[in-house]
């Protein structure tokens, strides 16, 4: 046989192919399925300490000594501040803080596996469309067995 005759024989074939290749895919959805374990457990938060204000008047009187007019302290609850004056005229301020500590309650979730679960086919393969699939295989298997016999026929001449 020359070439077009061998062309017009696997043209029929190669149209075949071509038809039944061209089918649409259906994808089959997973769903992801994982134990999961919500624990529940106190975090500890630091607060600042707090802070405290002092407001004083200081004047000198006659014979050159400090002396304190008035005194205003402002404390808060962690703070405590004290002011003092020593004999000689020396300011002094104390200020005690107490650092706060918060537990906040705070869910921590634990994921121990996750296993992916098919969902099942909508409708099985009959036993047609089965013997269809199988001879589609099989004709592609000949017809490339006749394409590399084609081609080895072309390159030993």
């Amino acid at each position: 046989m020359d070439k077009v005759s061998w062309c017009i024989t696997l043209a029929p074939f190669m149209c075949l192919v071509l038809i039944y290749s061209c089918q649409t895919v259906k994808y089959v959805p997973v769903e992801t399925k994982a134990d999961s374990v919500v624990i529940e457990k106190l975090v500890e938060v630091q607060i600042p300490p707090d802070s405290a204000t002092i407001r004083a008047l200081l004047e000198c009187d006659e014979n050159g000594k400090v002396v304190l007019k008035w005194l205003d302290i402002a404390n808060s609850k962690n703070a405590q501040a004290q002011l003092t004056i020593d004999s000689l005229g020396n300011l002094l301020a104390k200020m005690k803080t107490q650092p706060d500590t918060v537990y906040l309650p705070a869910k921590e979730v634990v994921v121990s596996k996750k296993e992916k679960v098919p969902y099942p086919v909508e409708k099985e393969l009959t036993l047609y469309q089965k013997i269809k699939i199988r001879l589609g295989e099989l004709s592609f298997i000949v017809i490339i067995v006749i394409i590399g016999l084609l081609v080895l026929k072309i390159f030993k001449k």
